[in-house]
């Protein structure tokens, strides 16, 4: 099999995915199910190693970081290019208002699936700050906690608006901010990480502005994805602009200050 034949065959797979009961991952349970597994893990590696030495894990970080790297600048491109391919196929409107009940499926669904995914995947993040006794703040455990619930709503709503946004800008900002977090652990120094902190905030903002947009011309317009996601999103989006904000001034706000330790965030 060629290589053009081998794209082909793959651009199809994305151009006919479907979010439906048959999806990998697609019932309730899992995102439920999957929150409070979580704290309760989290909650017991804290216990088990508080008289413990903390682990070094490097290796296993610099994999797991590089993964994300990857990860991350797939899905941004990945989501770049199926919003483009639709702003072509229907119209750069449909980015902003859903033309149709089942808005979350083909190519552009896809990478929302990946980015929902994803999700799962990062929570291994708290458990290598858990095994090298990082502090662990709320904004962390939090943002970890509710992003598998939030993004298996945006599917199984078929809520487009928001959630693609968010996959290409949260996805940018990953891709930055997991390399951040390769280079530390390999004993680099990075300048940026301030701009890491600014660029999540602008994210939040952003995602808040679109939403708000989609509610304003959600009748006029009749957009067709659910409510009840955006809603979830909105909330979300505006507790986030609070922590992030506060975890901006209290990081950064003084010269004096000691470095602040590795606190991961998204």
């Amino acid at each position: 099999m060629d290589i053009q034949t081998l794209s082909s065959q793959i651009g199809g797979f994305m151009d006919n995915f479907k979010w439906d009961e048959n999806t990998p991952l697609s019932s309730r349970i899992y995102p439920a199910a999957t929150a409070i597994t979580y704290l309760v893990v989290i909650y017991g590696l804290n216990k088990f190693m508080k008289d413990r030495k903390p682990m070094t894990l490097k290796g296993v970080s610099i994999v797991h970081n590089f993964n994300l790297i990857v990860l991350s600048l797939t899905m941004m491109l990945g989501v770049l290019e199926a919003a483009y391919r639709q702003a072509q196929e229907q119209g750069g409107f449909s980015l902003l208002c859903e033309n149709k009940p089942n808005a979350v499926n083909g190519r552009i669904g896809w990478w929302i699936y990946v980015f929902y995914v994803s999700k799962y995947y990062e929570l291994f993040d708290t458990v290598i700050l858990a095994l090298k006794k990082k502090p662990l703040i709320f904004l962390h455990v939090f943002h970890h906690m509710a992003m598998v619930p939030v993004t298996w709503q945006w599917l199984n709503d078929q809520w487009l608006v928001g959630s693609w946004w968010c996959v290409l800008v949260n996805s940018f900002i990953h891709t930055i901010m997991y390399y951040y977090y390769l280079q530390t652990t390999l004993g680099n120094d990075c300048w940026f990480k301030r701009y890491i902190t600014t660029s999540q905030i602008i994210q939040f903002l952003t995602g808040t502005a679109i939403v708000s947009h989609w509610f304003y011309i959600r009748k006029t317009e009749n957009c067709q994805g659910g409510i009840a996601p955006a809603i979830v999103s909105y909330v979300i989006n505006t507790l986030f602009i609070g922590l992030f904000i506060r975890f901006y001034i209290k990081s950064y706000s003084s010269k004096k200050s000691a470095p602040v330790n590795r606190k991961k965030v998204e």
